[in-house]
């Protein structure tokens, strides 16, 4: 499923949780990791990452010069992939120069998931640095073909996935490839769909539970009266979820974030993974043992 892992690093600590995550993730599929860092064209040295925090610069030996910022960034991936060896995995590492976003959904192609913080260092350095989102990850949700990995404040273990559901086709993705995770993990999944008609939603539940009831998967449904806004984390507190799987679509104008998933990522402090490609037609999808809606 991820046999290879795209990582985005960018020197933020935020991008050190990304790589915390995509290991845990590594060791549970096995797979090959790809630690990125992206630079900014010749002219911008002044917008460059000047590499991990952990490296503690001084005045003494603060990179000035872009081969000594792109030597900086060489030492943090360096760095990083030293890490995911220790924790047994293979891994190689990237430089590339361009624009972050462009260059994540390019190479994203060519892995199974991508991986990137919830803010980097653009957006810890920008005017709105308390929108919990950074401009490269919205704008990575908006345009990537892959699914996205946006990580929490901190590593988990994602064992207990949290699928927003709601019966749309999207959904229906989401769903699908929640079950296939957790077929492989073992994870419990929870299908929460919110709403303001009971007996509809309870519907929708029963299509989940459908679904859901071929595979020997553990699984429960729940269906919470009110907004997504307050019942996400409300459902996630009450449940201990610590991973949240959630559908996206695609429109004429290309990948777009919907308002939803936007509204999951800010009422949340775990990984979200926004699964953005349709299910093939004739795709069948994983299923799981039935329980009982709560």
């Amino acid at each position: 499923m991820f046999t290879s892992i795209l990582v985005g690093l960018d020197g933020s600590l935020q991008s050190q949780v990304a790589l915390a995550q995509s290991i845990l993730i590594g060791q549970r599929f096995r797979a090959r990791l790809v630690l990125l860092h992206v630079i900014p064209g010749p002219g911008h040295t002044g917008e460059m990452a000047l590499g991990a925090p952990w490296m503690e610069f001084t005045d003494a030996n603060m990179p000035t010069t872009r081969a000594d910022l792109v030597q900086a960034a060489v030492d943090m991936l360096e760095d990083a992939a030293g890490a995911v060896r220790r924790a047994g995995l293979e891994v190689e590492t990237r430089i590339r120069e361009g624009q972050a976003t462009e260059v994540l959904r390019e190479m994203a192609d060519q892995v199974g998931v991508v991986v990137v913080g919830r803010k980097g260092l653009r957006g810890e350095l920008a005017l709105m640095s308390d929108d919990p989102i950074g401009p490269d990850t919205r704008a990575l949700a908006r345009r990537s073909n892959r699914p996205i990995l946006v990580t929490g404040l901190v590593p988990t273990a994602m064992d207990r996935v949290l699928i927003a559901y709601d019966g749309s086709p999207n959904s229906e993705t989401a769903l699908a490839f929640g079950s296939r995770f957790a077929g492989i993990t073992g994870a419990h999944l929870d299908v929460l769909h919110v709403g303001t008609d009971q007996p509809e939603g309870r519907k929708t539940l029963a299509r989940a539970s459908g679904a859901l009831s071929v595979a020997q998967l553990d699984f429960d449904t729940h269906f919470i009266e009110g907004e997504l806004a307050s019942a996400i984390p409300e459902t996630i507190a009450r449940l201990g979820s610590n991973a949240l799987f959630v559908g996206a679509h695609r429109d004429e104008g290309g990948w777009q974030i919907p308002s939803h998933t936007e509204v999951i990522l800010r009422a949340t402090d775990i990984p979200v993974l926004i699964h953005m490609q349709p299910v093939p037609p004739g795709a069948s999808s994983y299923t799981a043992h039935r329980r009982t809606p709560s």
